[in-house]
């Protein structure tokens, strides 16, 4: 497994909505439904699922994710990403090589006599925008996809899922699909919301009440502003002990 090794950082959901049994063929088929298909050539972006055991493995049958108590698999999401600065210094040489063949072939059009169409090398808007879309697609073919492959903890009695990412872009992603693959949404189950749950019946809304968000930041230090009279004085008299 892919988070056999080490901990796990994940973010907890609670599942809304009638959930297949992990271990019948509709559920599996809702995942085969929706498994991880290669990146075409022209495509910079594309998600599925795999079985947690092997990323290249999308095959799913009934009862294949079951482990113990959950039932187990994992989000996959291939990217390509362009240089933009490789694709700026692309650009640069084509339209250099353009503004030369315009330069060549208005010196043959002077020698013979014929008028000179438009300045040479100018490119119009159009025509940059072609150049960009071409080079684009050969970038695209030619740079390798970079991968990220996140577990998925699914507990259908507690009806809880687990999903190893932190960052908002991938549980962005990851609630969209499992919401498509299983027609249920997830709500997330923070600290407060998980103790609303346990508190439900018993005044949890007016116990919890006051609670109120809190940003962190970083404290600030006895070195930003000027340093307290007791620090001042060691270092004044540490700096005379050794004039």
């Amino acid at each position: 497994m892919s988070f056999s090794l080490r901990s796990l950082s994940a973010r907890r959901y609670r599942i809304e909505g009638d959930l297949p049994s992990v271990e019948s063929v509709d559920f599996a088929r809702r995942l085969t439904d929706r498994r991880f298909e290669p990146l075409s050539p022209h495509e910079e972006r594309t998600f599925g699922w795999v079985t947690v055991d092997n990323c290249l493995d999308a095959r799913f049958e009934a009862g294949s994710t079951v482990r113990g108590p959950c039932t187990v698999f994992a989000l996959r999401v291939d990217k390509r990403r362009i240089n933009s600065r490789l694709l700026r210094a692309m650009m640069d040489l084509e339209f250099r090589g353009r503004k030369k063949d315009a330069e060549r072939d208005q010196e043959g059009q002077g020698a013979s006599g014929a008028p000179a169409k438009r300045p040479p090398g100018r490119v119009s808007r159009d025509e940059r925008a072609e150049i960009r879309k071409a080079l684009t697609a050969e970038l695209l073919r030619n740079t390798n996809p970079t991968m990220e492959v996140h577990p998925v903890l699914v507990y259908p009695r507690d009806r809880v899922v687990l999903f190893g990412a932190l960052s908002k872009p991938a549980n962005e992603l990851f609630r969209a699909a499992f919401s498509d693959t299983f027609d249920v949404t997830l709500s997330a189950l923070t600290p407060f919301h998980r103790a609303l749950e346990l508190l439900e019946g018993r005044g949890g809304n007016e116990a919890l009440a006051a609670v109120r968000r809190t940003d962190f930041s970083r404290a600030p230090s006895a070195f930003d502003g000027a340093l307290p009279a007791s620090v001042a004085a060691r270092t004044t008299r540490s700096e005379e002990a050794l004039r």
